[in-house]
Formats: C-alpha cells, structure tokens, sequence
C-alpha cells in the first residue's frame, strides 16, 4: 500500500470546507488514511498553490497523490505524460462523465484519456446592492454598456447622498495567473474573440479583442475603486461587505458563502447574470478535478478517494454543508435538495450560468498557466501604467507570441 497514506492537497475555500470531515468519512468506510492539506489562495499568494501542483506532477516522488488541479495546469502535465489516465479505471467501475456539462468533461480529457474526476463548476455572475438599485430606481444591467451607466449612476448618487467614498463596480485587476485573466476572460468571450484557437495557435486580433478589453478599462478608470490593481475575490467580499462598491463581478461560490454568512449584507443583496456583449453571455468555467501524478505511490487507493469525493452523494452533502452551490453534478445542482437550502436568484443563476459556461483562460496543452500568468499581467499592467487598448494587446500578442516559440 505505498506509503500508506493519500496526501490530498486542495485550495482552502469555502466550497471544501467539509472535505475533513468528507476524508474521515472515507477513512471509516475503507480503511485508507488520508493526509490533507489546504492551500491559503489570494493575490501573492495563488502562485504557490500552482507550483504544488506543478511540483507533484513532474516530480517521480510527488508531494501529493490526489489533488484538485487547475484544468489548464492539468493539460500540460498531462501533454508531459505526468497524470495518470482515469478512463480505464472508469470502465472497470462503471464511472462515467454523462452526468456533467460538455464543457466540464472538454476540461477534464485529452483526447480518448480522463485527466481527472470534475467536483466543482465555477462561474462570472453578479452580486450588486439591491436595495441600492431599487432606492435610485436603477435597472440590473443585463450588458455591459448598461453596467457601465448603472454603475456610474449610483456611483455619483451614493456619493451625492452620503459625502462617502463609493464606487460603482469592482472585479478582479490583480495580475498573475488566476487574477484579472478570470475576469477578461468573460469580456473576451462575450464580444466572440479568443486569444488562442482550439489548436493552441495565436489567434488573430480582431476588433473584438480591442472592443473588449477597451470595456473592461473604461469600467476600470471610470467606475471603480483606484486600487483595482490589486483586487481580487478576498477583496470584493471586503468592500461589498463595507459599502464601498455597489456590484461585484465573481464566482457563484463566493456569493452562495456571503449569503449563507451574513445575514445583514444578504437581505441588501441579489445575484444576476453576467453581462452580456455582442457575441452573449460568457461566464467563465473553473473545473478543477482531482487528479492523480503518475509518480504517486498510492494510485489505486487515490483512485477510491477521488470516486468517493465525486460521487452525488459527496457533492449533494458538500453542498449543503459547505454552500457548495456550483457543483459538477448537474443531478446534484438540479435536485430538490438544492432548491430548498439555496435562494432562488443564486441557484437559478448557476443554472443558467452552466448550460452556457465554458474555459475563457488561453488554454493550451502547449503552454498550461503561463498563457494565463502572461494575460493577467498585460491587464495588471495595464491599470496600474494607464497604458491604452492598443499597447495591452499587443503586450498580451508579444508574450503569447514568445512562449510559443519557446514551446516548439
């Protein structure tokens, strides 16, 4: 048996906040002891989880035997050879992806191979003060343009009426690999433009491209707060929790824990949809699965591991007891379970949010989380030098450019 335990490394959020409680349960049932550890994620500090996760993969004495990978990470470890394929052990038990998105189970295979088990689908939505919307008589904007009026409009209101320091909008500037690229990626999406083709070449920059991020930094410099360069999901829980800003633009699972903790913000607030754009509506997916290195020692007993985390048992209680709402399983995030613990305008934008969510990071199996980390800080960049549409384009162009090149 190894080493005799399965080193489990997971982000430390709210969305797995029963995973100790879900590995005792596991250890009872079978006897395999589990170890895990938690990884604290924010600005400064997301790119340590990405190199344990790097760092377990390529190396022949791993770490760790069963991790909840990044989806792009997970693609170029597995370009390198270095995860364990799941789809032999999945027809030997009878385990299947049928009950997950198309999108989630494109995120978790390579070809004929399963990269990992999928647990969590995250997604770009809203959350925005509607007490606030509702005193001023503004609407909930359904595009970006009407985000930018509605959130200038209440800007210069609040202001007006308190003499406080507010802001309209707030999302995520920080640079790095898993910062502002998240949110980008949704404006990119919406105005139907890609940096990369679905063959991991550099796509043709487009009016779209200049449209979108032109959008983004003129919501930026226009409606929120000046130390956006530095903002990320931590940050936008402080300042919607504060009264700094009015609407927030993040993930399903930060919403589902800020309604479930804080009874006083919750009643001021409600979730809607991201912002549409030309091309529709393009909210994000985050699908990190667990995984397993091929130099794991424990690969069978972490195949039982990662089976039981996933299975719609495990989902539906890490829902309910974690406020995991953007579960993988859609007979999960469909049950009657779920419409009576959640509210209705959280669930019924997750819903909404799954059937049309898909990866907007520049995935490529050739150039995993750097394309990411070379997007984040063209956008960082950008805020925090002024710099225009033009030159973060091309600063974005030139770095794509220059890892590819590298990777051939």
């Amino acid at each position: 048996m190894g080493n005799g335990v399965v080193r489990v490394y997971q982000e430390h959020w709210f969305p797995f906040q029963n995973l100790p409680a879900a590995l005792a349960q596991f250890e009872a049932e079978t006897g395999i002891r589990c170890e895990l550890a938690l990884e604290e994620v924010g600005v400064g500090t997301i790119e340590n989880m990405f190199e344990q996760m790097v760092g377990s993969f390529t190396s022949d004495r791993p770490a760790f035997d069963l991790i909840c990978t990044d989806e792009v990470i997970l693609h170029e470890m597995a370009r390198r050879g270095r995860v364990v394929d799941l789809a032999p052990l999945m027809a030997r038990d009878a385990i299947s992806l049928d009950h997950v998105t198309g999108s989630t189970r494109l995120a978790v295979t390579q070809g004929e191979a399963v990269l990992g088990l999928p647990c969590i689908n995250t997604c770009s939505m809203l959350l925005y003060r509607r007490d606030l919307l509702e005193r001023y008589g503004l609407p909930v904007p359904g595009d970006w343009r009407e985000l930018g009026t509605v959130a200038a409009e209440l800007q210069q209101a609040v202001r007006r009426d308190t003499g406080s320091e507010f802001y309209g909008f707030e999302t995520r500037g920080a640079g790095g690999g898993g910062h502002a690229v998240w949110t980008i990626g949704s404006f990119l999406g919406s105005f139907g433009a890609r940096w990369l083709t679905p063959d991991g070449a550099l796509a043709t920059v487009t009016d779209a491209h200049h449209n979108a991020i032109a959008t983004y930094l003129d919501l930026i410099r226009s409606v929120c707060p000046p130390d956006q360069g530095i903002i990320s999901f931590p940050e936008m829980r402080r300042d919607i929790k504060n009264g700094r800003v009015g609407i927030i633009l993040d993930v399903g699972m930060e919403y589902a824990h800020i309604l479930a903790t804080d009874t006083e913000l919750a009643e001021k607030v409600s979730v809607a949809l991201v912002p549409a754009g030309p091309a529709g509506r393009a909210p994000n997916l985050y699908t990190p699965p667990w995984a397993i290195p091929v130099g794991s020692d424990m690969g069978a007993e972490a195949w039982e591991l990662a089976k039981f985390l996933t299975s719609d048992r495990q989902l539906l209680a890490d829902g309910l007891k974690s406020n995991a709402v953007e579960t993988a399983s859609l007979p999960v995030l469909y049950s009657r379970a779920f419409d009576t613990h959640f509210r209705e305008d959280l669930l019924s934008c997750v819903r909404a949010s799954r059937a049309v969510a898909h990866e907007q990071r520049p995935d490529s199996y050739r150039l995993g989380i750097g394309a990411s980390q070379i997007v984040g800080d063209a956008i960082h960049g950008a805020i925090i030098n002024n710099l225009d549409t033009e030159t973060t384009i091309a600063g974005i162009v030139g770095g794509l450019e220059r890892i590819l090149a590298e990777s051939d």
